[in-house]
């Protein structure tokens, strides 16, 4: 009778798999950033807008020092893949992208645009 159970169970879905982690979005996405070469080994591939920052998901400030790139829009770049807590690769193609972004001088003007 168990077997039956746990077969019925087994073809009803219900098993004791963790749930799928969910991606993080681009306003998730702050710290140390490594740019790859090939957009299939980045964790997401981004447009960089150049003209108007209304039009991007997020507006990117780039820090000098890796302690202050805490808060979203706030990256610094680094050479080290093992340090990075995301990689991006540039494509042209907004239609490839996962998000668009747009640099800023300015840390007030960092951050997500929520749409």
């Amino acid at each position: 009778m168990s077997l039956i159970f746990v077969l019925w169970l087994y073809w009803a879905g219900i098993t004791a798999s963790p749930p799928l982690q969910s991606r993080p979005t681009p306003c998730d996405v702050f710290g140390q950033i490594y740019v790859e070469k090939d957009p299939y080994l980045a964790t997401f591939r981004v447009f960089v807008e150049k003209n108007n920052e209304f039009n991007a998901q997020l507006v990117v400030f780039e820090e000098t020092n890796p302690l202050f790139a805490d808060k979203p829009g706030f990256w610094y770049f680094t050479d080290k893949r093992g340090f990075a807590h995301y990689s991006i690769a540039y494509v042209q193609d907004r239609n490839v992208a996962d998000f668009v972004i747009y640099f800023t001088d300015r840390e007030l003007y960092a951050g997500c645009n929520k749409r």
